[in-house]
């Protein structure tokens, strides 16, 4: 083989490196949030099952740069059980494992200390509670305090994500302070803006034009696209963090069939998803429909994640990007090449 053709080998098969697999345990919950990107709810059925699980883990040990596990829903506590057996399969094979929960079973402190303890014992290294005003409506504050006690305890890496928008009572700052945790940096408590996709996209115009104009509103390149993989309720594979509705369009091979390292080497060969890595999805849709006679503008989406539920839920808007993305695929590699050089020269710098 040549040294040209070589260094193209070497460096397409670099770009599959998955650091994060996210299992969708489940898309029930106890919850039903109003900004909640799956549209969970108790009536949503199936799950991975134990097996399946297990599969995943075993996959994704075998690929060389995962690192974590993170057990999400819906709300995986539902099925505490698998993800204990499942925790410590992944801490026998040199993974971390994280969880994200809205902690609906920290209804005392005893039983949030029993839970998070059965969790710690198998392995579990980091929690992630979801709360802020949506979820407030279903769960009390006291049942955050109690998981924040015990995940403190157990010594987990303990992270709360508050989803905002224009008008929101609850943010990081107000749930430090109701929570007593101003003298506790290393607890990171964190806010993301709401998006407009599953049952966040049936809301009012007013609140969707707060979304859009929130200064935290991020509209550029992808990072988890690659780099995360999500396994959803049925064993579907999905090339990134995957916080918009399930679609097929989405999904790039099965848990059964493909397995997780040969359908991400299938997506990291696909030109969309490294555009959307390199420009992002807002970008892209910009530029394909820019000649339109209603262009798709920059400042009309308030994030990635939304700008992507509009490309793969339309089969005919995502036919126009991937033959865009085909056409421009020699500039993608090159912009790769090129990025992946400052980069290695980057490291090397920090290195001398």
């Amino acid at each position: 083989m040549a040294f040209g053709a070589q260094f193209l080998s070497d460096f397409r098969a670099a770009r599959v490196t998955p650091t994060n697999l996210v299992l969708n345990v489940t898309l029930k919950c106890p919850l039903k949030c109003s900004h909640c990107c799956f549209s969970s709810d108790m009536f949503h059925g199936g799950h991975l099952s134990a097996a399946d699980v297990h599969r995943c883990i075993q996959q994704a040990a075998q690929i060389p740069s995962m690192e974590i596990i993170h057990f999400v829903g819906g709300d995986p506590m539902l099925h505490a059980d698998i993800v204990a057996d499942a925790v410590a399969l992944a801490a026998s094979l040199g993974l971390r494992a994280g969880i994200t929960t809205s902690a609906f079973w920290a209804k005392s402190p005893a039983r949030a200390t029993a839970a998070v303890r059965q969790l710690r014992a198998a392995g579990l290294t980091e929690m992630t509670l979801s709360y802020d005003d949506p979820h407030a409506e279903f769960v009390p504050l006291n049942f955050i305090a109690n998981a924040v006690a015990a995940a403190r305890e157990c010594g987990l890496l303990l992270r709360i994500a508050v989803v905002v928008e224009a008008g929101s009572k609850i943010t990081a700052a107000s749930l430090r302070a109701d929570l007593g945790l101003q003298d506790e940096p290393g607890i990171n408590i964190y806010e993301t803006v709401a998006n407009s996709t599953g049952r966040g996209d049936g809301t009012d115009e007013d609140t969707q034009a707060g979304r859009v104009h929130h200064a935290s509103a991020y509209r550029g390149p992808c990072e988890s696209v690659l780099h995360t993989v999500t396994v959803d309720h049925e064993g579907g594979i999905r090339p990134c963090c995957g916080v918009l509705p399930h679609y097929d369009s989405l999904k790039v091979g099965h848990i059964a069939k493909e397995g997780i390292e040969a359908a991400m080497q299938a997506a990291a060969d696909d030109p969309l998803y490294r555009w959307i890595r390199l420009e992002g999805p807002v970008a892209i849709l910009a530029a394909v429909t820019a000649a339109d006679p209603v262009p798709m503008r920059v400042e009309d989406f308030d994030g990635i994640c939304t700008a992507c539920d509009r490309i793969f839920r339309s089969p005919e808007l995502l036919a126009r990007v991937r033959e865009a993305a085909e056409a421009r695929h020699g500039q993608i590699e090159t912009c790769e090449i090129l990025l992946d050089g400052q980069a290695a020269s980057a490291n090397l710098v920090a290195a001398q």
